[in-house]
């Protein structure tokens, strides 16, 4: 009887077990795709595709930047270093048809861009300049901002820029003049915005 007893103990914990692993699994998985911002996918997927332009800023550079700014004392470059180093990293991905040996895949890009997963972003604004649309999109953590997106369009080009850390949106635009990065002009849309 104890034989049996042993028996039928040792079946449910294999059954238990078995149901244990592949749950566990199934978490870890989940925990990944909510970790990975949608963004990201579409910039490792065409990191090394032609027609691609790519830009990452990470911490290390910003670092660098906060003590060029630090050396200059001004209030400008104060306010620029407490916006710096806030920031996780910038990535921009930019894809140009003019560079491309396939333009027409222009139109299928736009529709990738348009099929980012953002539903718990929110649309910050739209801006419509002649053939350009810029929208922005912000994903918030309680009252934080962490990510901001911008979905850029154009007859020849389309991409984005994803900015992540803790974002001040009222500053955010000194960003592209400090750094002069083609792309990062669009950041003072919001300003521009916010000021009308």
């Amino acid at each position: 009887m104890s034989n049996q007893l042993i028996n039928n103990y040792n079946f449910f914990e294999m059954k238990k077990i078995k149901f244990v692993i592949p749950f566990f699994a199934f978490m870890c998985l989940s925990l990944l795709a909510v970790g990975q911002l949608p963004t990201k996918s579409l910039y490792q997927k065409y990191s090394s595709v032609k027609g691609f332009s790519l830009v990452t800023i990470n911490k290390d550079l910003f670092n660098v930047l906060s003590e060029i700014n630090d050396e200059t004392k001004s209030e400008s470059g104060k306010e620029i270093n407490q916006i710096i180093n806030n920031l996780d990293y910038i990535n921009i991905l930019m894809f140009d048809a003019r560079k491309s040996d396939d333009p027409k895949f222009l139109e299928k890009f736009k529709e990738e861009i348009n099929l980012l997963n953002l539903a718990n972003y929110s649309e910050l604004m739209m801006v419509k300049e002649e053939e350009e649309e810029v929208k922005i999109f912000t994903l918030k953590e309680k009252e934080e901002i962490k990510e901001l997106v911008l979905l850029i369009s154009e007859p020849q080009q389309a991409g984005f820029i994803s900015i992540a850390g803790n974002i001040n949106l009222k500053s955010i635009g000194k960003i592209a003049r400090a750094l002069n990065i083609q792309g990062l002009e669009n950041l003072e849309k919001i300003n521009t915005q916010e000021e009308k």
